[in-house]
């Protein structure tokens, strides 16, 4: 039986270069930039050449730029133009590393995600591993890594008032020396401000929202996926869903949201509306003119009210 679960943005995929897909989609460029067919792209020793080699300088030049990207973020939060975030801000990340004796958790802070990858914060978290997965889920930042005897993961958040660097860190405004305050306490202190998701000094990064103007919160339940949108226009009910199933990409649901618990709600009872229906996934057109003939209205084509989704 499908739910209605959150859907995973894969910022980066060490994977797909290593993949047959990945191999395929960059012969089609190689194919596009010669001017030939991709089976001859295929076939081609030197033309082939060309797309492994793309694939070895893409694989971590796309990770780099996730990397960049995400302290680049960081730096406008820096600003001060953030009320939730004031200009001393760090990367704060809990996880676990997985040895070949046994798996240990910790918690690791540094002034940029390019320091926490780099072992420049107040611990080395990732030594020697490589990174394998980048991920937005609901504004949530995962880092998935490996080593040659055992994986790493990271939930990466953002903290106020808290930086870290070679002399020592600095919270609430003043600068403690490493033998000021003992470092697991620190850590101690930072675990519990962690545990504080989106209040007070710890919160989701929401990067993917931020650097590209990705939905707030996505919500999957089989093929149909819910794009939960904020439009800051200074309306009392700003949230917006957009629904894509089938060849149906991005449907409005025509309907706002005073916040984003009632959107999520809405999708809900689309999906158990879906599920009821003998396990079918409609497109979003013929789920509007499913519902408006169970409310006594005219049938029509699905696409009234501007196409609007109605319940």
């Amino acid at each position: 039986m499908d739910l209605l679960m959150p859907a995973e943005r894969v910022l980066y995929d060490r994977a797909y270069y290593l993949s047959d897909e990945a191999e395929k989609d960059y012969a089609f460029e190689v194919a596009e930039e010669h001017g030939v067919d991709v089976g001859e792209v295929l076939y081609s020793d030197e033309l082939m050449k060309e797309v492994r080699d793309a694939l070895d300088r893409d694989i971590d030049l796309y990770l780099d730029d996730e990397i960049a990207n995400f302290d680049s973020m960081l730096r406008e939060l820096k600003c001060g133009d953030d009320p939730e975030h004031p200009a001393e801000i760090s990367v704060v990340a809990m996880g676990s590393v997985g040895r070949w004796d046994v798996p240990s958790r910790g918690l690791v802070a540094a002034n940029s995600l390019r320091d926490l990858i780099d072992g420049k914060g107040s611990a080395d978290a990732l030594v020697d591993c490589q990174i394998d997965r980048i991920v937005d889920t609901n504004g949530t930042f995962s880092i998935e890594a490996s080593h040659h005897d055992g994986t790493a993961y990271l939930d990466v958040r953002l903290i106020s008032g808290v930086s870290f660097d070679g002399k020592g860190f600095r919270l609430g405004g003043e600068r403690y020396a490493p033998g000021k305050m003992d470092l697991d306490d620190f850590h101690i202190l930072l675990g519990n401000l962690y545990d504080v998701s989106d209040v007070g000094p710890c919160s989701l990064p929401h990067f993917a929202e931020r650097a590209y103007g990705a939905a707030q919160e996505s919500y999957r339940f089989g093929e149909t996926v819910f794009d939960i949108y904020c439009e800051t226009s200074g309306t009392d009910r700003p949230y917006k869903v957009m629904v894509s199933a089938g060849e149906t990409v991005g449907k409005d649901a025509g309907t706002r949201f005073a916040s984003a618990e009632e959107a999520k709600a809405w999708c809900y009872r689309y999906s158990m509306r879906e599920l009821a229906d003998e396990e079918k996934k409609p497109v979003p057109g013929k789920a509007a003119s499913a519902a408006k003939k169970a409310a006594g209205c005219s049938a029509g084509d699905g696409t009234g009210d501007a196409g609007a989704i109605k319940l």
